[in-house]
């Protein structure tokens, strides 16, 4: 019979790898856009921008696994600064040594269903929920730009959690179990492969700060729903 707690445990690991895969196309176009921290950014040199990000949104189902995510964070993030002039600034982030933030997880509901019945005509489903508040470093890579003349900045960070989450889960079948999974998250203005980046104002080029919905139109189109985010970011020497 199908829909047995290893099966169950598999089609975890199975969402748990597409969650890990879900931005390989996104940290592709950032590398591609040329988007490396350089050793300047590194040494700290030209300042930092520091703060924090929160991020709601949903994860949608891949084809063929019917199911979804709903999540919420609170990242602590420090992007360096790779260039800066009397025009323009722009900070990039590459992890490689160490992570660059970490983010609170405060939600991360999933509920998920086998594609097709088991033998007996049923459909194995599962939910889970995070057993805990939980707060996890994260390796990140993206950029942000900040135009001092139009007094606007835009940005894409991807992150991805370097320890698992705790989940509480219950199989339609099995009964309750608990397993751990790794989780990725992101924010930004537009996706990074969406040009040009969509720019968003701000009032003091030492803080950017700013609450935005980005609605997923190019490669996590179907992939995400519609992203809450809101950031408090402030230039650090």
């Amino acid at each position: 019979m199908r829909g047995t707690l290893r099966q169950l445990r598999q089609a975890g690991n199975d969402w748990q790898r597409r969650a890990l895969h879900a931005l390989a196309p996104t940290f592709l176009a950032l590398a591609c856009a040329g988007i490396a921290g350089s050793a300047q950014a590194q040494d700290g040199k030209l300042g930092a921008y520091t703060g924090t990000v929160t991020i709601s949104g949903t994860e949608l189902s891949a084809a063929g696994n019917p199911g979804k995510v709903d999540f919420r964070a609170t990242v602590k993030i420090t992007l360096p600064l790779t260039s800066r002039s009397d025009t323009s600034a722009m900070a990039e982030l590459s992890d490689i040594d160490k992570p660059s933030a970490s983010a609170e997880i405060t939600q991360w509901d999933l509920a998920g269903r086998n594609a097709s019945a088991d033998s007996d005509g049923k459909i194995t489903s599962w939910t889970c929920a995070l057993a805990a508040p939980t707060t996890i470093p994260m390796n990140g890579q993206g950029t942000l730009n900040v135009d001092y003349r139009k007094k606007t900045h835009s940005m894409f960070i991807a992150l991805v959690s370097l320890k698992p989450i705790p989940l509480r889960c219950v199989n339609s079948r099995s009964g309750a179990y608990r397993q751990t999974r790794t989780v990725s998250l992101f924010f930004g203005t537009s996706e990074p492969d969406v040009l040009p980046w969509k720019e968003l104002p701000f009032a003091d080029p030492a803080r950017l700060s700013a609450k935005y919905r980005l609605v997923p139109v190019s490669q996590m189109k179907g992939r995400y729903a519609p992203v809450e985010m809101a950031w408090d970011l402030q230039l650090t020497r």
